[in-house]
Parts: structure tokens; C-alpha cells; sequence
């Protein structure tokens, strides 16, 4: 096959991920192209290697992507309240014994932020461990644990 429909098959796959942003059409996309340059500097006119080729560099450049540069998100935000039950943080600011309650920080984020104000039946000091047992409204309920 000519490298030009090859590099013109690669830039429509491009576009199409800009239409349907999947973030995996592109590997397809880009791997044609590189099977067309790569087809115009050698001159190669075999379909079977092409296609071939094709096929090796788009699984190397998605393994890559999702091996290498995705990043996982850290966060449990968006899930349910069973998802954050049992999770612990240190205690970072703990108001005094008329109202039981403070701010926790969290290692990773819980429900979309590191820090929530939380209250508590028992009596917690600045660097205890707390650990979530209920949510109440836009706060946690915390245990010392």
C-alpha cells in the first residue's frame, strides 16, 4: 500500500479522537503514520508487513499510554458512602470540648478533597487517628482509631 494512505488513514484516526475523545484511537492513529513514513524511508510496498507493523506499534504505543503516561486518579470521588467507611486520617485541627469536631487530612483523597471537617462523639487531640464511621450532612462522623 502507498505510505500517503497510510499517513492520511493516520490523520483521520487522529481526528476522529478529537470528535470521540476516547484517548485510544490516537495510538491507532499515530501507529499509521509511523507505518507510513516508515514505508516511505524503506519502501516497503508489502501489505502484509504493513499491516503487520501496524498492528505491533499500535499495541506498543496503548500498552505505553496506559503502562506509562496515564495517571490514576487517587481519589474515591464520586462513590458511594460504603466506599469511605473504614478510612483513617490524622486529625489536623480539633476544636475544644464545647463542640466535638475539627478537620481530618487524608493520605489520598476522599470524596473529591484531602481535608474534611468532621465531628465526633469522642474527645480527639491534634495528630490522633480518626477513622470515618458514617457521613452527617456535608461533614464526617469520626471514630479515634
Amino acid at each position: 500500500m502507498e505510505p500517503w494512505i497510510w499517513i492520511a488513514a493516520g490523520i483521520v484516526l487522529c481526528v476522529f479522537e478529537i470528535m470521540i475523545p476516547s484517548f485510544t484511537i490516537i495510538w491507532f492513529g499515530l501507529a499509521a503514520v509511523v507505518v507510513g513514513f516508515i514505508s516511505f524511508i524503506l519502501r516497503t510496498d508489502s501489505l502484509a508487513l504493513q499491516l503487520a507493523l501496524w498492528a505491533v506499534l499500535s499495541g506498543v504505543f496503548t500498552y505505553g499510554w496506559f503502562r506509562f503516561f496515564r495517571q490514576e486518579t487517587k481519589t474515591l470521588s464520586g462513590q458511594g458512602k460504603e466506599a469511605i467507611i473504614g478510612k483513617s486520617g490524622i486529625i489536623v485541627k480539633a476544636n475544644d470540648a464545647t463542640f466535638p469536631g475539627g478537620i481530618i487530612r487524608f493520605p489520598i483523597a476522599v470524596l473529591g478533597s484531602d481535608e474534611w471537617s468532621y465531628i465526633s462523639d469522642e474527645q480527639l487531640q491534634l495528630g490522633d487517628r480518626g477513622v470515618i464511621v458514617d457521613i452527617a450532612g456535608d461533614k464526617l462522623v469520626i471514630k479515634k482509631g
